[in-house]
Parts: structure tokens; C-alpha cells; sequence
């Protein structure tokens, strides 16, 4: 099949293995509540609504869903809510886990938590993939969301799981470009240190399914005329379908700059736990949610 390069053709394919059983704690706001009537109308999930029935009823009139088709557990204090959920993925209730008006650090305190969570284990990490206007790929980047500065050994699982993520948008051997500020490996600069060991666990086979580079210049992981102003010789440079930041900032930064400026699409997700954990931005536009979950309906076992 041909790689995934918008979110209708990825919800195509993600409809095709569902619809699937979605937790979803906290929905307050009407774009997740339009999300997951979406998800609905489109064969992708069924709903299993947690929080306060008080506050998500009145939302369910409002965006017009059918309440025989889904699930409400009502609780309004946040960690039984969230334990609630938890424990319907631990019981195989649902397979999937969705984030609406609730911090992140305060929902995945509670899922990755390591005696009663969804962690099984690995570092989990957080990928965002984008539908760019004028761009002929979508772009997954990594990690914007969840590790802050992460070490070495904690990229090498960053990368690993944003591959796992690019193979399911069915990009066979993606290209990874491992982000820094200069191309060059400058001790001074960690970030390109920790590219060029990446790079070379990948040619040894420590790392597999991709081709990764860096370290690389944004422009030159995304222009190929940049690459070549620079005499860049790559697979990845210009080519790059994987962008691994060094910093939260940056990923954080990157991936709203090409929200808001360039108007692009954003569907983030958790990989790593028990179950996708689909944590799209509360200030998040509908499609933008709508996407993330059709992501985790094509990230599903």
C-alpha cells in the first residue's frame, strides 16, 4: 500500500480495523465531544465517556450524539475518573485511551504509572504526525510532549517508537532525521553528539526499520535544495518523514509553529504504554482530535 499523506486516507485505512472501544476522561469541551461524535458517525470507536455526567450530558445534546451508543461512567473527582479508565483498559473494556479537558502531566501521572498504570515497561513518548498545506508527506515529530531533555538511551526508544508510528501510516523504511541546530558534530552541542551516536547505532542495527541521519538542520531534513546548497550527502537529508528534536521546547515549538503558521493538522498521540494515549491539545482544533483518534484506532494490536 502506498504511504499515508492525509488524515481522510488515514482515517480510511483506521476505519477498516474499527470501530474500537475508546476510553475518553474529562470530555468538557465540545471539540472533543464533536471528535468523538466523529469517530462515531465514521465507524472508528464507540465512546466510553468518564467524568462528571453533569458537565458531559449538556455536551452530548449540544453536539448531537446518540446516547444508546455510548458509555458513561459518572464520576467528577480526577483520580477516580482516571483510575476508573485505567482500569477499564487493564480489563480489556477498551483499547484506547483519550485526553479531553484535563492537563497532560495530570493524566499521564496516573496512567504511567508504574504499579497500577498502562507502563509496561518502556519508555513511552510522545508523537505528533502532521497534514502540512503544500508538503507532499505527512511529518512525524518527536518528542514535543512528554520527555523534556531526554539522554541518549531515552532517544534511542524516542526513535524507535516514532518509527513504529510511521509504520503504521505504511511507510515502509522511513527517513529519520535526528534535529539540531548545525549539521556538524560539535562537542559543545550535545544535541549533534547524540545525533551522530543515533546515526550509527542505526548502520550497526541497534536501531531498525529506518534509515536515520544527523545531525540535521531542519531546513536541510525538509529541503532537498537546501541539503544541496550544503553539499549535505544523505538519504535523509531533504527527504526526512521523522524529525527527532533534542528538547521538549523544541518539539513543543515546532510542531504549534506549524499549526498556526502554517496551518497544518496535528494529531498527537502517546506510544509506549499498554495502549495508544491519544493527548491532542485542548486548545486543539476538532480535526486535529479527530485525527489523533483515528492515529490510535491504526495504532491498535
Amino acid at each position: 500500500m502506498e504511504p499515508i499523506k492525509d488524515f481522510k486516507t488515514l482515517a480510511e485505512r483506521a476505519r477498516q480495523k474499527g470501530p474500537v472501544w475508546i476510553a475518553v476522561v474529562a470530555p468538557y469541551d465540545l471539540e472533543t465531544m464533536l471528535a468523538v461524535k466523529e469517530g462515531l458517525l465514521s465507524g472508528l470507536a464507540r465512546p466510553h465517556l468518564f467524568g462528571d455526567a453533569k458537565r458531559i450530558e449538556p455536551l452530548i445534546d449540544e453536539s448531537g450524539i446518540n446516547r444508546d451508543e455510548i458509555r458513561i461512567y459518572d464520576e467528577a473527582d480526577v483520580p477516580k475518573m482516571l483510575d476508573a479508565a485505567v482500569e477499564s483498559i487493564c480489563t480489556g473494556q477498551n483499547v484506547l485511551l483519550m485526553k479531553g479537558s484535563i492537563s497532560t502531566p495530570v493524566i499521564l501521572k496516573t496512567v504511567l504509572d508504574k504499579t497500577k498504570g498502562l507502563n509496561i515497561g518502556r519508555l513511552c513518548s510522545h508523537v505528533v504526525v502532521c497534514e502540512i498545506p503544500d508538503f507532499d508527506r505527512m511529518l512525524v515529530i518527536s518528542d514535543g510532549g512528554l520527555n523534556v531533555a531526554p539522554t541518549l538511551l531515552e532517544k534511542v526508544d524516542i526513535v524507535k517508537n516514532a518509527i513504529q508510528v510511521a509504520h503504521a501510516l505504511n511507510i515502509e523504511i522511513p527517513k529519520v532525521a535526528i534535529l539540531a541546530a548545525i549539521e556538524e558534530v560539535n562537542p559543545s552541542i550535545p544535541a549533534t553528539t547524540d545525533a551522530a551516536s543515533l546515526s550509527k547505532m542505526a548502520e550497526r542495527g541497534e536501531i531498525r526499520g529506518a534509515i536515520v541521519d544527523g545531525p540535521l538542520a531542519l531546513d536541510n531534513a525538509i529541503s532537498i535544495r537546501s541539503a544541496e546548497k550544503k553539499g549535505i550527502k544523505s538519504e535523509v537529508a531533504g527527504r526526512a518523514d521523522v524529525i527527532i528534536v533534542p528538547t521538549i521546547e523544541v518539539g513543543n515549538a515546532l510542531g504549534k509553529s506549524l499549526s498556526y503558521f502554517a496551518k497544518s493538522s496535528n494529531a498527537g498521540i502517546v506510544v509506549g504504554a499498554k495502549v495508544p494515549i491519544i493527548l491532542p491539545s485542548r486548545s486543539g482544533k476538532t480535526e486535529a482530535k479527530w485525527g489523533s483518534l483515528a492515529l490510535g484506532v491504526l495504532l491498535v494490536s
